[in-house]
């Protein structure tokens, strides 16, 4: 069971941890990936320079096989990946939080590789919310070896709201 900390409801509690292992072992794209991530911390805080809620949602998994690239490090796109998952988990823990909305599509994920993370190590997945606005919304994502102490890559992931759908006699119109 995770560790809840700050101001999370019972309701939100059960609602992003049942969305959080919905998302991560839903069939499909990197389900062994998803699948190995073990929920391990969620918070919502008050931050202390500009008093705004935020959340920090954070996620383990030792590095295997289907993570890797060619030389036997977590690949790239399994990073992305990642980030893109765990990351939206914090925005949709403060939105839930917060009674916001939280279905946002992503915008653009910009990734920083600083060390390889080795077959077999422990990774760390610590997501943090940066701002919640009405559009647009964004988070913090660093992947730290915790086995080798270090860490490895960083991103930010910006998401919007979706656009709304078009009737067929709307489009018909253009």
């Amino acid at each position: 069971m995770p560790q809840f900390k700050g101001d999370i409801t019972p309701e939100v509690q059960k609602e992003i941890t049942s969305f959080s292992e919905y998302v991560m072992k839903h069939r499909g794209f990197a389900h062994s990936t998803g699948s190995s991530l073990v929920l391990k911390e969620l918070a919502v805080y008050r931050r202390g320079k500009d008093g705004k809620d935020h959340a920090r949602v954070v996620y383990e998994t030792p590095v295997h096989e289907e993570m890797l690239n060619i030389g036997g490090n977590l690949h790239g796109g399994c990073s992305v990946y990642l980030i893109d998952v765990c990351s939206s988990m914090a925005l949709a823990l403060l939105g839930m939080a917060s009674g916001k909305p939280w279905d946002f599509v992503s915008q653009a994920i910009n990734t920083t590789f600083h060390a390889p993370a080795p077959a077999g190590a422990t990774i760390e997945i610590i997501n943090t919310t940066v701002s919640f606005g009405s559009r647009t919304v964004s988070a913090t994502t660093e992947i730290w070896d915790i086995t080798n102490n270090r860490l490895c890559v960083t991103g930010v992931h910006n998401k919007m709201k979706p656009s709304d759908r078009k009737s067929k006699a709307e489009k018909a119109k253009l």
